[in-house]
């Protein structure tokens, strides 16, 4: 199964949306208001690891490595790859694209997923 979200963000320079990928604080806050907690972040370069846990019906882990950085003036780039997953996930995989769009920013999101129980992913896909 395949996830892909864009968003646009206007008048914000391509270099600050960089910089705030790899800063801790703005990753704390994208899951402020979120069932989500950060156990372990090293960053997004390639081999660096990172631990979160979501609430469903009780906490569940997914660990991540990084891998596939790739960072110009126009353009950020990196992968999430699932080393441990919840839920009956095999196969995790998630791009992150961050490019320049017309006076802003587009970020684009694309997940990957397989699963051990395909019943999970048709109720991933009803939610």
């Amino acid at each position: 199964m395949t996830y892909k979200q864009k968003v646009v963000i206007n008048n914000i320079s391509i270099n600050d949306v960089i910089q705030s990928f790899h800063n801790y604080d703005f990753v704390k806050f994208l899951t402020l208001l979120q069932p989500v907690r950060i156990n372990y972040w090293e960053g997004i370069k390639n081999d660096m690891k990172a631990d979160f846990s979501f609430w469903f019906f009780g906490w569940k882990n997914i660990k991540v490595i990084h891998k596939n950085y790739n960072k110009t003036k126009e353009h950020l780039y990196f992968e999430d790859h699932g080393l441990k997953m919840p839920f009956h996930l095999s196969y995790w995989e998630h791009h992150h694209i961050i490019k320049q769009h017309k006076n802003g920013v587009i970020i684009i999101d694309k997940v990957k997923m397989k699963s051990t129980n395909s019943n999970f992913l048709i109720y991933l896909i009803m939610l």
